[in-house]
């Protein structure tokens, strides 16, 4: 799909993604923390959660798929047949980010957790740059880190007083402990690099090689072998699909005990099925938005969508109830607008000069 030159279609990926994000926080926070009332403890069973997940969001990308008209062109299966490796390893890194990232808060505190976080963008443009060799504008690298720096001092102005007390111990097991976390949060981040810039290259280089098969049909060249359109609502769908599998052969392999934990819980409180159903839910309509996003503008803008999220809900929370915010806290918007404000005017000069270029050659 080619890239829309009006603004409306991002601000409509943003929008969708910010909404979706808002509900699908709503649902996890009483079903990940809350003490049920029989069971008399939290339900901590995240790859169960994982997997009903993966699988709700399944069923909603094969009718993604259907909508768009994909399914016709290119069946699920044959789509997972084809991109079985690649999809094997974006899933893997993608299944193990969010339990590298837990398991650091362990050891470092919730704000150094939430700066790493807010970074995501820089591991994207390194793997690109350095694993993918992926040629990326100076622009585009100044605005990522721009968006980057933005974001962090915005979650340091909203921090202050707020840091959780350091970690008991001597020096050397301090030392240890605070490596082992920011190892740990080095890994999660290299993951989320990796997850995003592959699927980001996937589409790219599905994109070229149906280029050069057009081509080549229109010049009535032999093909070797014949390509398919690859769409949003196709990674969607696989991308789950092998989500699922590595969860589920967690659970069977090393963790067993947390179906059980799970089975007996929802015997005791079955409400907690509908919160996990529509935790499900608003996780897979969001995941409509995110991949159309990237389908449509890649990785780097997808990544500065879901990064600046939270400042986007705290300006709405200044427009509709009138909460404020902190000197540093304005610091971190003006940069983060200054970059996205920056790369916009240029796209449009851009464009201008194209149009007035084609003009001119008519």
């Amino acid at each position: 799909m080619s890239k829309s030159n009006s603004i409306f279609p991002v601000l409509f990926c943003a929008a969708g993604i910010y909404a979706s994000f808002l509900t699908w926080a709503l649902v996890q926070e009483p079903l990940t923390t809350q003490v049920w009332e029989n069971s008399h403890k939290r339900f901590q069973c995240p790859n169960v959660i994982a997997v009903v997940q993966a699988v709700a969001a399944v069923c909603v990308g094969y009718f993604y798929m259907r909508a768009k008209g994909a399914q016709r062109n290119y069946g699920a299966i044959a789509m997972v047949r084809d991109y079985a490796k690649p999809l094997a390893l974006i899933s893997f890194t993608q299944s193990a980010s969010s339990p590298l990232s837990q398991y650091a808060l362990q050891y470092v505190d919730y704000l150094t957790y939430m700066l790493a976080k807010s970074c995501k963008m820089i591991p994207v443009l390194l793997v690109h740059l350095i694993i993918y060799r992926t040629t990326i504008s100076r622009k585009k690298s100044v605005v990522a880190v721009l968006v980057s720096i933005g974001v962090t001092i915005f979650t340091i102005g909203g921090s202050k007083g707020k840091i959780s007390g350091s970690i008991s111990g001597s020096n050397d097991e301090h030392f240890f402990q605070k490596a082992s976390g920011f190892l740990l949060l080095f890994l999660s981040l290299f993951m989320d690099g990796l997850t995003n810039a592959t699927q980001d290259k996937m589409l790219k280089n599905n994109r070229v090689q149906m280029a050069i098969q057009n081509a080549e049909t229109q010049d009535k060249k032999q093909q070797h072998k014949v390509f398919h359109t690859l769409t949003g609502a196709h990674m969607m769908f696989a991308l789950n699909f092998f989500v699922a599998i590595w969860n589920i052969a967690y659970l069977l392999v090393i963790d067993r005990g947390q179906i059980c934990n799970a089975h007996a819980m929802l015997k005791k409180d079955p409400i907690i099925v509908s919160y996990l159903l529509a935790y499900a839910l608003c996780g897979s309509l969001g995941q409509c938005f995110i991949f159309y996003t990237l389908e449509l503008y890649g990785s780097l803008v997808l990544i500065m969508i879901t990064v600046t999220r939270k400042m986007m809900s705290m300006l709405l929370s200044i427009i509709v109830f009138g909460k404020t915010v902190n000197a540093t806290q304005w610091l971190g918007i003006v940069i983060v607008f200054s970059g996205i404000t920056w790369e916009a005017l240029d796209k449009r000069r851009e464009k201008k000069a194209l149009e007035a270029k084609v003009q001119k050659s008519e």
